[in-house]
């Protein structure tokens, strides 16, 4: 999940994400960050070697040492696509944003700072924010084992059911096309909803003719990727 922290300058929004970010990650989350600001700063400085990289003609320029790795890219990055790019690369539990005022993400608000849209706390203590997080996590985890099909054969849509299973009122099992076999299917970067048939399909066909090649073994996680190529125009026939 994403979560983000906003309020004005001295406002205590760093002290928060520390304290936030220390109490997750000592109950066994994997936490990420990312401080925006709205001012015109650099990590970068003219005469360093990645500075000389960029003025080269490289952008983004990555810095590797023992201990850190830096990628800079000298241009505006949305947080949105940061934190995409995070959490495909990393997956972490969640991402904790501090500074951005907008966004579609939750957010906390600190200190005096009027409410932005999508503020769900507003100067929570501690134990407020971290037990928030946690619900929110659980609910995109149960989200992530539904089928995505909103059937409605549990009584409930897919995000309602994910949010009952959390809050501990319901069961995983209690979705009535939940399948027995992992199947995940995604078009255009977006999950698409597979009950019990379409999972059963997908798992026997595609597992039935990875048998017959050599190297596949029997129980291996699979991915398979489709590029989509532009349908040929079919030339018009003459009228007579």
């Amino acid at each position: 999940m994403i979560i983000g922290i906003y309020g004005f300058q001295d406002a205590g929004k760093t002290k928060l994400v520390e304290e936030v970010v220390r109490a997750l990650a000592r109950k066994g989350y994997s936490v990420s960050s990312v401080k925006h600001t709205p001012h015109r700063k650099s990590v970068d400085s003219e005469g360093k070697d990645t500075w000389r990289h960029w003025k080269a003609g490289s952008d983004p320029v990555a810095f590797s040492s023992e201990c850190e790795t830096t990628i800079i890219k000298h241009s505006k990055t949305p947080v949105e696509d940061i934190c995409g790019m995070i959490d495909r690369e990393f997956a972490p539990d969640v991402i904790v944003v501090e500074g951005l005022k907008d966004g579609p993400f939750p957010k906390v608000a600190i200190g005096g700072v009027s409410k932005r849209k999508g503020t769900v706390l507003t100067n929570p203590t501690l134990k407020q924010l971290v037990e928030y997080v946690e619900i929110e996590v659980a609910v995109e985890r149960a989200l992530a084992k539904l089928p995505g099909l909103d059937c409605g054969k549990c009584g409930l849509d897919c995000a309602r059911l994910a949010r009952a299973i959390a809050l501990k009122s319901r069961r995983l099992n209690d979705c009535k096309e939940l399948s027995d076999t992992k199947v995940e299917v995604y078009v255009g970067g977006r999950r698409m909803p597979t009950g019990r048939f379409t999972s059963s399909v997908v798992h026997d066909t595609v597992r039935g003719l990875l048998g017959s090649m050599k190297g596949y073994e029997h129980g291996e996680k699979v991915e398979i990727r489709l590029e989509a190529k532009k349908a040929v125009a079919k030339p018009r026939r003459k009228a007579r």
